[in-house]
């Protein structure tokens, strides 16, 4: 594997020796504003089918020498602006002079994104079903997590803190996750658990999040089985600018007076602060955050504090050196649920003082090195820790769970019509606790894809597979294979019609495995033999442009898992106010079928004082062996979001639905309703300064996601975002 990585390399770096500099030109030129005429920073500048590229500077000014003498396209993006495409003929040994104009947008309808095939394209060109959110949207919806923000884009629900694409993961009690995270695509999921921590990434460090929907093994791996997420944090501002975000909430009463557990009012507030500059060639962004909550339940209440550092360091030749580290601590009570449905908000009296903590670090270095206008070579090395712990632990209780991970990528373009990414992957993972004992596993994959370019870019083809094995250290070994296709083909510059055909798996993780504990009322059984979960997923789906600020997109769906890892719980007495007797043990239950359709649709008139962003999914999920629907699954999720902007106010509604979910594990004869939640947020822009106020829930809607735990209620936010 690393001998064919070594040869790959050094014929990339043959390819950079033979273009001597006599072909070879320069562009250069200025970004600006298309309404005030002002010079734009920090605009990304690519040359299509390239590797080309690089960013304007502070007076909007740009260049990019060592072009081959040709002709290219030249795209220029940025966010909360339109793209723009300029043909461009570069002369042997010349200069070529531009001025490039963008203009302003709500909502960037074709970003670049990375996920898809891990390299640079725009969205319009990806075969996979893909949804987009970038920074500006994100700070309109003035979320406190990055969880939060996730529950609006079109596919997506949460259960608890747990993420569903398309009803993929349901609810696995916090041992295991069928979507994998990234932070900058670098994977975030603990090595014990398999899990994410929402609070490890502030939102104010967000630039863009992009979700693959459908299997993504072929490029990603591991737990990459429903779909892929990654968060990708900005970078350093082309001038010194500092973000302070706070915001202050109360809880509402309960509506029923004897559902009322406390006399005091309740609150929440967080605040973070976010400084990032360019110094010549070094940049640097230095983050820092606090969220605390008294919580709307018994022992609801957490204490959160992070911090984030991103460094890069920008090479003559445009290659790119970054080293990011985060942290998170998390103190809470922890909520288990209600014991009596007369008082929803209060647990039990043994469980009052019970308490948590986690703490996670996450590091990354990458280089990214640009060999030559065709070739570029990306290594990365990654570290990720986590540590549980509760009240009742002695120092041999909980061991940090450590990741250590490590990916070398080519990106090659041998014909303007063909591009091709190899790489190969390493990822060490330990866990120990006395919860599961010391163990330890590594995964290593090596992948391949290609994208073919056809009749100028009008229809392309990308195949792809994905060699991977997993080895548990004194235990289980697996190997498997994640093949994939995809089409785009535009036949209109309107319409976009894609397809995408690929397989997931995803390796259990050491606590599904391990996990082996009795307490008073719960026993959970160890099963070492557990099968990797492995999936097939096809999806097809048609953008059609409206207008140029307005799209519609219909898709289908369909998933077949194989060796779905399912908890295996038995119980008894399940009558109120008795004990419940409970034996977990998980186990490769389910032969599985999820299939629907999803329609979006965004847009906005009126010289961008009216927007709508609206998006439906039917789910039709079943076991195949019980033809029985699965579990804390809802078929049908929507969400719309209406906005107006007059002046410098605007008002924005959301609205969230989720049908009512056929089938849980505990307590099936309780009541269960639909998920139906109005939120409304007011803001106003004054200069550098947005004010916003808020009411969530503004209905004062009651519903549960998983048994008896009451989903957040009616609350009450005023904040602040200010821009230096």
């Amino acid at each position: 594997m690393i001998s064919t990585i070594k040869q790959f390399t050094f014929i990339l770096l043959s390819f950079q020796f033979s273009i001597p500099a006599v072909y070879a030109g320069t562009i250069q030129g200025m970004v600006k504003d298309g309404e005030t005429g002002q010079p734009l920073p920090g605009v990304n500048i690519m040359i299509v089918n390239t590797v080309l590229g690089t960013s304007s500077q502070l007076d909007g000014s740009f260049r990019i020498d060592n072009v081959p003498a040709g002709t290219y396209t030249l795209r220029a993006s940025m966010i909360a602006h339109h793209p723009v495409h300029q043909p461009v003929q570069v002369p042997a040994s010349g200069t070529v002079t531009l001025t490039l104009t963008l203009k302003e947008t709500i909502i960037d309808f074709d970003p670049l994104v990375v996920t898809a095939n891990k390299t640079r394209q725009s969205l319009d060109e990806t075969p996979n079903s893909l949804s987009v959110m970038q920074a500006p949207e994100i700070r309109e919806r003035q979320p406190l997590r990055v969880d939060q923000v996730l529950e609006t884009i079109p596919g997506v629900h949460m259960v608890r803190e747990q993420v569903n694409i398309r009803g993929s993961t349901g609810f696995t009690i916090g041992a295991a996750n069928r979507t994998l995270l990234l932070v900058d695509g670098v994977p975030v999921m603990t090595s014990d658990t398999g899990q994410f921590n929402w609070d490890l990434l502030p939102v104010l460090d967000i630039r863009q999040i992009e979700v693959i929907k459908g299997a993504g093994s072929a490029l990603w791996g591991t737990a990459a089985l429903g779909g892929v997420i990654n968060i990708i944090t900005l970078s350093p501002s082309e001038e010194g600018r500092t973000v302070v975000r706070g915001t202050i909430g109360q809880y509402d009463e309960p509506r029923y007076p004897e559902w009322r557990w406390t006399d005091k009012p309740l609150y929440f507030n967080r605040l973070d602060v976010s400084h990032s500059q360019r110094i010549g060639r070094f940049g640097y962004r230095l983050s820092v955050g606090r969220h605390v909550s008294d919580g709307y339940t018994e022992v609801g209440d957490f204490r959160r504090w992070n911090a984030t550092g991103k460094f890069t360091w920008q090479f003559r030749n445009s290659s790119t050196w970054m080293f990011y580290a985060s942290y998170n601590y998390n103190e809470a009570g922890i909520y288990v649920g209600w014991d009596d449905p007369q008082k929803p908000f209060n647990v039990r009296p043994s469980n009052r003082n019970s308490r948590g903590k986690i703490e996670m670090a996450n590091i990354y270095s990458k280089l990214d090195w640009l060999v030559s206008p065709k070739a570029r070579l990306e290594c990365r090395i990654s570290y990720l820790m986590s540590l549980m712990g509760n009240q009742f632990v002695t120092s041999t209780d909980f061991n940090p769970a450590r990741g250590l991970g490590a990916e070398v990528r080519a990106n090659w373009l041998p014909h303007q019509s063909l591009d091709i990414t190899v790489g190969s992957e390493y990822k060490w993972d330990t866990g120990n606790t006395k919860y599961f004992g010391e163990h330890k596993g590594y995964t290593t994959g090596t992948y391949s894809q290609a994208e073919i370019r056809l009749f100028e870019g009008i229809l392309r083809l990308t195949p792809g597979i994905r060699y991977d094995r997993y080895q548990l250290i004194g235990g289980l070994s697996q190997s498997l294979v994640s093949p994939r296709f995809g089409i785009n083909y535009r036949p209109w510059g309107v319409t976009i019609l894609r397809a995408s055909a690929g397989t997931g798996f995803r390796a259990a993780t050491i606590a599904e495995r391990y996990l082996s504990f009795e307490s008073n009322s719960v026993t959970v059984e160890a099963n070492p033999d557990l099968q990797a979960e492995t999936a097939v997923s096809v999806d097809v789906g048609w953008r059609q442009y409206v207008t140029p600020d307005w799209y519609v997109e219909v898709g289908a769906f369909r998933s077949e898992f194989e060796n779905l890892i399912e908890i295996d719980l038995r119980q008894s007495q399940i009558e109120f106010g008795r004990d419940i007797r409970v034996a977990v043990r998980f186990q490769n239950l389910q032969h599985a079928l999820i299939r629907g359709m999803e329609l979006t649709t965004a847009g906005h008139w009126w010289k961008r004082r009216l927007r709508l962003q609206a998006s439906a999914t039917i789910i039709n999920h079943e076991d195949l062996t019980t033809h029985q629907p699965l579990t804390y699954r809802p078929k049908v999720i929507a969400f719309i979001n209406p906005a107006i902007a007059l002046g410098r106010w605007e008002l924005h509604a959301d609205y969230r639905y989720a049908s009512r979910m056929e089938a849980v594990k505990l307590f099936s004869f309780d009541e269960r309703v639909p998920q139906k939640v109005w939120n409304f947020r007011l803001l106003y822009h004054a200069g550098p300064v947005t004010m916003q106020a808020a009411v969530n829930n503004a209905l004062d809607y009651y519903y549960t996601q998983i048994e008896r735990n009451m989903a957040e209620i009616r609350n009450f936010t005023i904040g602040f975002t200010a821009v230096f």
